[in-house]
């Protein structure tokens, strides 16, 4: 994995873009992720929630519009910084809501703050999950739930073969071209490739001290949710 300031850097200069090469590398899909995301979150009216590594803030829209009261934050401020205008075109910005530059593995909040923490294709880009799991956990308040949106490993033989010769070809040239930085979308398909499967990352927040510990599969396996909470009394 790049270092974090390697990180930094390539997310910076794809700002501008990132969301465009989403939808359209996604073929729109990436709008129904977020739905599902919120709406598993169990985010709604009078909710706190922490939405790290929050990019641009389609993860933190998708949260706002079910009526929670949302932090964003991310190591990327570039990216950040984009978040602001979405929440003003959508006229959500009466809502409580707040952007601030953090790391996920040093979180700069009180324990017991928030209702649920969501984190959506930002694990992978962690260099310690272990010591972020362990922020995640730490600002839940007690019985609070952590809902991670990442890329992950379909199911079916047939789409994994496809899914991977579009990783491996289509995804890089395509957002290498309109991107202008062909190493951040050569990264993209190899970070998914390393990144534990479903049972395993299960197993790895079940480790960090979450209890029921669910997952389930978004189009195929080729993005799953994973859902854990915080113990109501601790060990």
């Amino acid at each position: 994995m790049p270092e974090r300031k390697q990180i930094q850097r390539m997310f910076t200069g794809i700002a501008g873009r990132y969301d465009l090469l989403n939808h359209l590398l996604s073929m729109g899909t990436d709008f129904y992720w977020w739905y599902r995301m919120a709406r598993a979150s169990g985010a709604g009216p009078g909710r706190s929630f922490l939405d790290v590594a929050a990019g641009t803030g389609d993860s933190s829209l998708a949260l706002a519009r079910r009526g929670a009261e949302v932090i964003s934050t991310d190591f990327t401020l570039a990216m950040l910084a984009l978040g602001p205008a979405k929440f003003r075109r959508k006229e959500l910005e009466n809502l409580i809501w707040a952007s601030v530059g953090a790391d996920a593995q040093t979180l700069p909040f009180r324990s017991d703050s928030f209702d649920g923490v969501t984190i959506c294709y930002g694990l992978r880009n962690v260099e310690d999950r272990v010591l972020a799991c362990a922020e995640f956990l730490r600002v839940l308040k007690p019985g609070g739930r952590l809902t991670v949106l990442e890329f992950s490993h379909p199911r079916w033989g047939w789409l994994r073969g496809l899914y991977g010769w579009y990783s491996r070809v289509v995804l890089p040239r395509l957002g290498g071209w309109v991107s202008g930085d062909p190493e951040a979308y050569t990264y993209l398909p190899e970070s998914i490739c390393s990144f534990p499967d479903q049972e395993a990352l299960a197993r790895a927040l079940e480790r960090a001290g979450f209890e029921k510990v669910t997952w389930k599969n978004l189009t195929g396996g080729i993005a799953a949710l994973h859902l854990g909470c915080k113990p109501l009394f601790e060990a």
